[in-house]
């Protein structure tokens, strides 16, 4: 995702899986700011929803090209002639260097926290960019994964999957960095990433069906709709693994496990948060500052908000839904403000929001009021 041009001009910010959640609300912002807008789909007629839409205002500067196998070299050569490209690891990096050159600025990885955190690191800790996971590969490949079930399974290769794919990427940059003196060809772009923790904030184009929203939306969804399982993994781990499945085997699908209701879930070690809204801004930013974001990797995490704190806000501000939605020990596990627990993990944003103007990010009750307005918007004949 990049432009090196002036709004509306023929070289214009790329975004890859374009229907994905992230995607689709920085396409939007994009679109909004003047920009015009490629995005890549493994079927253009998934895209179809979203071009008729939030994007049907903006639907003459979109354009969206198929890309049915992300993971095999070249797949994106096409798509990066045309314009300016990023996806996930090294086939479309070598198609950006190869057929966008000097075109392209700024090349900007979606990663995640997952990149960055360990379960074994001992609290309390204060995770930079300079962190990585050293933990989920390794475990990925021993001899004894094959034993683990399959909500362990999920969460390695979810943690594994999204470290591997980072590393790849700097690695390349590093490759072509030591190159400099040998006369090698160097990337002409910045290279950059964003880690996000956990994002909540309303999808721009909900699915049709509520069991398809993406991973991080669905404990809000299970909780508002009557329905939750009692482990957190029970409920997330099969999207997780869906999510690894799917990035290779993009004809395989897995259906969720949602069980009834019956208590809050517990807390992931961080079971940190942060707005769609800022994810996006983050991106936007990083793709049209390319000078100031090379090499640097941007967390983004605005506080402590494990579920316990989401069941507190929805009870308080849907009173209607209280008895569908769990009531576990209110106040439990998180602080007023929803920051960071002393003692606990920390996340250190300050590169991001520097970049982003120093203010504040938006605030958990604001994320989970505007989600839960879509979810009822969208979904209301499920609740």
């Amino acid at each position: 995702m990049a432009s090196k041009a002036a709004k509306g001009s023929a070289a214009q910010p790329y975004r890859s899986d374009i229907s994905n959640s992230i995607a689709s609300q920085i396409g939007y912002d994009l679109l909004k700011q003047g920009y015009r807008v490629r995005g890549t789909t493994r079927s253009v007629e998934s895209a179809n929803a979203l071009l008729k839409g939030a994007y049907s205002p903006y639907a003459h500067r979109v354009k969206i090209l198929q890309v049915p196998d992300i993971t095999s070299e070249g797949a994106f050569d096409e798509a990066v002639r045309v314009d300016i490209a990023i996806a996930g690891a090294i086939s479309i990096l070598n198609s950006a260097l190869n057929h966008a050159g000097p075109r392209l600025s700024s090349f900007v990885l979606t990663s995640s926290f997952a990149a960055c955190t360990d379960p074994q690191t001992p609290l309390p800790k204060t995770f930079t960019e300079n962190d990585w996971n050293t933990w989920a590969e390794p475990k990925a490949k021993s001899k004894d994964f094959e034993d683990l079930d399959d909500n362990a399974k999920g969460r390695v290769l979810y943690l594994a999957s999204k470290t591997a794919a980072e590393r790849a990427v700097w690695e390349w940059r590093e490759k072509r960095e030591v190159s400099r003196n040998t006369g090698a060809e160097l990337p002409p772009f910045a290279v950059s990433s964003i880690n996000p923790n956990f994002v909540i904030g309303p999808p721009l184009q909900p699915p049709p069906d509520p069991r398809q929203i993406n991973m991080t939306l669905q404990t809000a969804w299970a909780m508002i709709s009557g329905t939750i399982s009692s482990s957190l993994a029970d409920l997330w781990a099969p999207w997780l693994l869906s999510a690894v499945i799917r990035t290779f085997y993009p004809e395989q699908s897995l259906i969720p496990r949602v069980g009834q209701l019956d208590h809050v879930p517990s807390a992931m070690p961080t079971a940190a948060y942060i707005s769609n809204h800022d994810v996006s801004r983050m991106h936007v930013y990083a793709a049209l500052h390319p000078s100031e974001c090379n090499g640097h990797r941007y967390l983004l995490a605005a506080g402590r908000a494990p579920p316990q704190a989401l069941a507190d806000v929805l009870r308080k501000i849907r009173p209607q839904w209280k008895d569908r939605i769990p009531m576990g020990e209110p106040g439990n596990d998180y602080v007023e403000g929803y920051t960071w627990v002393e003692g606990g993990v920390t996340i250190e944003c300050e590169r991001a929001k520097r970049a982003l103007g120093g203010g504040e990010w938006m605030g958990f009750e604001q994320c989970v009021e505007e989600t839960v307005e879509a979810l009822e918007k969208h979904y209301n004949a499920f609740l």
